[in-house]
């Protein structure tokens, strides 16, 4: 009786969805970010909204929106700026994108996914990208620092598990294959098999364990293959930064309305951004004193 209450209320919410679009999957060798969420038998998938997007990263934002697109079908073993190269520990933000915000948006649907979940509590998440067009890539969160590479074929199947995840979404809830260009949202349940988020969850995890819990703010990091074709080579992973080093992070919250809203942005190191607090503080104090 619970699973088709479940069911019931999985098909309102689909109904209730009033824009429409698809999200671009790692086929097209250039693909959208999506947040994928679940607890038990529920999940949600959503395609990040461009208007989310701080606007140096153009419209229609993907994955060469931020990382640019150098190393898709070539690879080397020397650091460069894009990429996660084999032998690099960061990988920079594109267009010379140093601090802030780089998304921030409400999670449209959210709230009916926890209402159907029985609430937050339990619920994990995650932020995650990948390409199939020569060399893979992928940008995701991690629930920890990596600290050894995986071989190339681990990665490539996680890409193409993402592939089908994305894909199976695709033309249900709030999306629509015939336009790509408006993001939408999905809620899944455990019968909707391939699209059902917790489904994609260990299959994602071939790279690196990638869900955190409501209330965790996470690392990014991007990944890459050794070469385009599935093999036992090590690939790549290096920190997703803003050019002046500041970790990008990602992490779901609570806005001043209480909707839930993901949030990714490029912070200061904990020290440095204590000392800019402390920095702030001698200078109200001077101008205190100097009205005084």
């Amino acid at each position: 009786m619970f699973k088709m209450k479940l069911l019931a209320g999985v098909a309102a919410v689909a109904l209730s969805g009033a824009v429409n679009a698809g999200i671009v999957g790692s086929s097209t060798g250039n693909t959208e970010l999506v947040l994928t969420a679940y607890v038990g038998d529920v999940g949600y998938t959503y395609d990040l909204a461009d208007a989310g997007f701080n606007s140096i990263f153009g419209s229609n934002v993907k994955i060469d929106s931020l990382i640019g697109n150098g190393n898709q079908t070539s690879y080397s073993t020397s650091a460069a700026p894009n990429g996660a190269q084999l032998t690099n520990t960061k990988s920079y933000l594109a267009n010379d994108f140093s601090t802030g915000i780089v998304f921030d948006a409400e999670l449209t649907g959210f709230a009916s996914f926890l209402t159907l979940a029985g609430g937050a509590d339990g619920v994990l998440w995650n932020v995650w990208t990948g390409e199939s067009s020569g060399v893979r890539r992928i940008i995701q969160t991690v629930s920890s620092t990596p600290t050894d590479r995986v071989v190339t074929s681990a990665i490539n199947t996680a890409v193409q598990n993402f592939g089908f995840y994305t894909d199976a979404n695709s033309q249900g809830g709030t999306h629509n294959n015939l336009d790509v260009e408006v993001d939408g949202y999905r809620i899944t349940t455990v019968e909707d098999l391939t699209a059902f988020a917790g489904n994609v969850a260990p299959r994602l995890n071939g790279a690196y364990n990638s869900f955190g819990s409501i209330g965790d703010t996470l690392d990014m990091y991007v990944v890459r293959g050794a070469s385009p074709t599935s093999n036992t080579a090590r690939g790549g992973f290096a920190q997703l930064l803003g050019m002046t080093d500041q970790a990008v992070t990602a992490r779901v919250y609570v806005g001043d309305q209480g909707e839930y809203r993901l949030q990714i942005s490029a912070v200061p190191e904990p020290e440095t951004y204590a000392m800019l607090l402390a920095g702030l503080g001698l200078i109200g104090f001077a101008a205190r004193r100097r009205r005084a």
